[in-house]
């Protein structure tokens, strides 16, 4: 069962949940709730076997402009102590290992601003939409600060030159250039065709099998964490265990017998 949230909103529509950071007066900040609340969310995921992609997308016409900065001056500078703000950035640690562990196929959704941290987050995607004129930045440094949690992610994302370039300059870009720097897949024109976009990439999707899905992630993910025999042997376990699995046994038939799989009959 998702928990109860109140910083965030969420909108479940059959087998997708869209997640809406919900605080356009402040253009979506990550406040310390807003990130406990999406933390908890996505470390729930994994046991909704009814939830097969998930959607972070902000309200307001704006993704995420980055941290709270009116919360990093009130109160980290004013009542935490230096090990009170290390473990609220170790927190954002455990936001983004929420997000690289999660089952489900993620998608973030990108108009408005994707700034700082925000920016961070999406880099744990596996699919980003943007529109062209949506503005991005890693600002960090601007305000004294490092983008401490973030700049593994950068890297990984678009590699580690630009991401110098990036992280250290604080550049301002647009949704163009992030596609072209590798930030996004797919650059669109506006809200509308983001939406048309998000329903091509879910129908798409619905042709693979959940587990299947699970597992394929599984194994991208280890790519960074294991090499030689020990990541061709995790490999091997993976497709082993979905060889012998209902979701194998359910697709060679259907293949066989010149049909869809049932995971994919329910496409909307």
């Amino acid at each position: 069962m998702l928990p109860n949230v109140n910083h965030i909103l969420l909108q479940q529509d059959a087998d997708t949940l869209t997640i809406w950071f919900n605080r356009p007066e402040v253009r979506n900040a990550l406040s310390a709730e807003v990130a406990d609340d999406l933390a908890r969310v996505l470390e729930a995921l994994p046991g909704e076997a009814d939830i097969r992609f998930v959607i972070l997308r902000g309200k307001g016409g704006v993704f995420c402009a980055g941290g709270d900065l009116k919360m990093f001056k009130t109160v980290f500078q004013g009542e935490s102590s230096r090990e009170d703000i290390v473990r609220f950035n170790a927190d954002f640690g455990r936001l983004m290992k929420a997000i690289h562990t999660l089952p489900q196929l993620f998608i973030v959704l990108i108009e408005g601003a994707a700034m700082a941290g925000g920016l961070g987050l999406s880099c744990l995607a596996d699919v980003v939409v943007t529109t062209a004129d949506a503005r991005y930045a890693l600002s960090e440094v601007t305000l004294g600060i490092p983008p401490a949690q973030i700049t593994p992610v950068v890297i990984k994302r678009i590699g580690e030159s630009e991401a110098r370039r990036l992280l250290l300059t604080a550049a301002s870009f647009d949704g163009e250039e992030a596609g072209r720097l590798g930030f996004a897949h797919f650059v669109v024109d506006d809200t509308a065709a983001l939406d048309a976009r998000a329903a091509e990439l879910l129908a798409q999707a619905r042709r693979g099998a959940p587990a299947a899905i699970a597992a394929t992630k599984k194994i991208i993910n280890a790519t960074a964490q294991l090499d030689g025999d020990a990541l061709v042997r995790f490999a091997a376990e993976q497709f082993a265990d979905c060889m012998l699995g209902d979701e194998a046994k359910e697709g060679l038939s259907a293949f066989a017998e010149k049909r869809r799989p049932e995971w994919s009959v329910q496409e909307r």
